[in-house]
């Protein structure tokens, strides 16, 4: 850990000696008035929000030298990603203050997307390609009256690159490094007129990566290479058939394939194939004080798995619709009503519907902006489920500005998963009769801005109660028996310590038990934060060092954690292992040419080839390098 400090506090120190030049890519203050949606899916600056909001725009995402979705996820304050050092081919999971990942719902342009097919409904972060993201926007805490089901945890909403103004922008992107992995990546947009736009953005990406399995003890043995190939398209068109109107027809589409070994310290020759097609449109209609906001996506999941056990394939199906109004009586008052359906589905081989479920939401909520510094936010959510009847959620969220620059903020919110097509109907353990699994969750904190709005300071506490968990039981059945409870706080400051000169430092602290009842009606407690780390410190440090050159610094500390392993000699009883704290430091740097059309760049991850374990019995890996090219027109 003390490394990690020894480059910070010297770049730190470093910068402080540069002479503070305006630039274009590095703002003067905090950009406070930057626009968001998902806290209220209505367009809100950062200012007027009564949630706080983490967002990574296009240039911090080309900054961060990040790989993938999840290696840039698992950067940010509250949010851990486990594998995203292990083996590149390796599915990665991610957790919110300390939620498990069936817990926080993905959303693309605003639109869930689930995977009935994988497990929890899970979908895989590894079927959205890093380089068609133009913002992605972090909501913690219950949002289920707003997105429904999966939501307990908090939504996580990517933006794709828009149209653009002109009639022809493109970006590309070529990158080769560590484990022979290479990267090429082209898109075009543009605006043909004032009724028509478009997007188009390809991908391909592949790598030899390594042993996903790590070497049991005292064994030098040779394990394979686990690698993969993806390719992934994606294409939107806008339509503007009036001034008001504004219809939006999309598609993505992605092909994954990689290898994936047998088990903890298990090597084998096993194949892994991932094919996702989610097409869609989504309609705006804007006139004066009214907005309306329709939405329709289909995503089909296709899985297959092949290792020496035969061939398993599995599907999935979702549609989702969304509709839903907002009207503004004030600049200060707004009221937002909507209706959402869901409709998952398993098919047979043969293409005959297997298992499936709908749910029917109306919902509405009542915000109020800056009304003499109080603003809040008042909603309702009533689910109708095919399966289980009906349940409902609410959302309390008020905040106060003290002082122009000082923020009170607090929610009281309640949150639902409905069960999986697996839970309720699957080949091991189906019970049709399971409940949703509900939350309550309180937070409160305060965020301040200092030095003439150029440092952000926050301060937040969470708690989170999971009840009617959902849990395979050792009689080979999915009840609703135990309760999970998990609580912490985070602190974040960022500061723009001058037009050269960016710096950003995270502490998170999360804590929590899963309570069992035993069959006297006792209360069994236990740790529930497998793989996710009681402490985490992060930090990051930006410097434009000349008008061309910028450079990067980021880390961060994870300290102990625990983790299971079905030992295969002990019957694979389940043993409880400690994967040992560790300190992580990455450093990316790009020179710009042709006024800052082109930038050559390069990126190391794991820059002191620090040996650590996210997953017991997996790899990770050591110091890897990538370089290349970059270019905006």
């Amino acid at each position: 850990m003390s490394k990690f400090y020894t480059i910070l506090i010297a770049a730190i120190l470093s910068a402080s000696s540069l002479q503070a030049e305006p630039l274009e890519t590095v703002a003067d203050t905090l950009e406070l008035d930057r626009i968001v949606v998902t806290a209220s899916k209505i367009p809100l600056t950062l200012r007027e929000t009564t949630k706080p909001v983490i967002v990574i725009n296009r240039q911090q995402i080309e900054q961060s030298g990040s790989r993938n979705i999840g290696q840039l996820l698992n950067s940010q304050s509250g949010i851990r990603v486990n594998d995203s050092y292990g083996s590149p081919a390796n599915p990665q999971v991610l957790y919110s203050q300390g939620a498990s990942a069936q817990y926080t719902l993905i959303l693309v342009d605003g639109l869930a997307i689930s995977d009935p097919s994988g497990n929890g409904g899970v979908f895989d972060l590894r079927s959205l390609p890093l380089n068609n993201v133009e913002q992605i926007e972090i909501l913690k805490g219950s949002q289920s009256t707003l997105y429904g089901t999966d939501a307990i945890a908090g939504v996580i909403n990517i933006i794709t690159k828009g149209a653009g103004e002109s009639p022809f922008n493109g970006s590309a992107e070529l990158s080769y490094g560590s484990y022979n992995s290479f990267l090429g990546s082209a898109g075009l947009n543009g605006s043909l007129g004032e009724s028509l736009g478009y997007t188009f953005n390809l991908q391909r990406e592949s790598s030899d990566g390594f042993s996903a399995a790590a070497n049991p003890p005292g064994d030098s043995s040779t394990f394979g290479d686990d690698g993969f190939v993806s390719t992934s398209v994606y294409g939107k068109v806008d339509f503007k058939p009036s001034a008001f109107i504004t219809i939006s027809p999309f598609i993505n589409v992605n092909d994954f394939t990689g290898d994936y070994d047998g088990g903890a310290f298990q090597d084998a020759n096993n194949e892994f194939l991932l094919k996702m097609v989610n097409p869609g449109v989504q309609v705006r209609y804007v006139q004066e004080s009214i907005e309306l906001n329709g939405g329709y996506n289909h995503v089909a999941t296709e899985r297959t798995f092949i290792s020496e056990f035969g061939e398993s394939h599995f599907e999935g199906f979702f549609n989702n619709a969304d509709l839903y109004g907002t009207y503004s009586f004030t600049n200060t008052f707004q009221v937002l009503a909507g209706v959402n359906y869901q409709h998952s589905v398993m098919p047979e081989d043969d293409g005959n519907e297997r298992f499936q479920s709908e749910i029917l939401s109306p919902y509405a909520t009542f915000l109020i902006k800056n009304w003499n510094g109080f603003g809040t936010e008042i909603g309702f959510r009533l689910n109708s489920h095919s399966e289980y009847g009906s349940n409902s959620t609410y959302s309390f969220a008020p905040s106060y500005n003290v002082t122009e620059n000082v923020k009170l903020f607090g929610s009281l919110t309640t949150g639902f998963k409905a069960p999986t097509l697996s839970e309720l109907f699957g080949p091991f353990g189906a019970n049709p009769e399971l409940e949703p699994q509900t939350s309550q969750y309180v937070s409160a904190g305060i965020e301040t801005y200092l030095l003439d709005q150029t440092l952000k300071l926050t301060a937040q506490y969470f708690n989170r109660e999971i009840d009617n968990v959902i849990t395979y039981t050792f009689d080979q059945r999915f009840v609703n028996r135990d309760r999970q409870d998990e609580s912490g706080f985070e602190l974040a400051a960022n500061w723009m310590a001058g037009s050269r000169v960016s710096l950003g430092a995270h502490y998170n602290y999360v804590d929590g038990e899963l309570i069992t009842l035993d069959s006297e009606g006792n209360e069994i407690r236990q740790d529930n934060l497998i793989r996710r780390p009681t402490h985490n410190v992060g930090g990051s440090i930006r410097v434009n060092i000349t008008d061309n050159l910028l450079v990067r610094v980021d880390g961060d500390y994870n300290s102990e954690r625990a983790d299971l392993f079905f030992n295969p000699e002990n019957n694979f009883a389940e043993e409880e292992v400690t994967l040992d704290a560790y300190t992580l430091v990455n450093l990316y740097a790009g020179y710009s040419l042709l006024n800052n059309q082109l930038t050559i760049f390069t990126d190391v991850r794991n820059l002191f080839d620090t040996d650590f374990t996210e997953v017991y019995g997996y790899n990770t890996a050591g110091i890897t390098i990538k370089g290349g090219l970059r270019l905006n027109f």
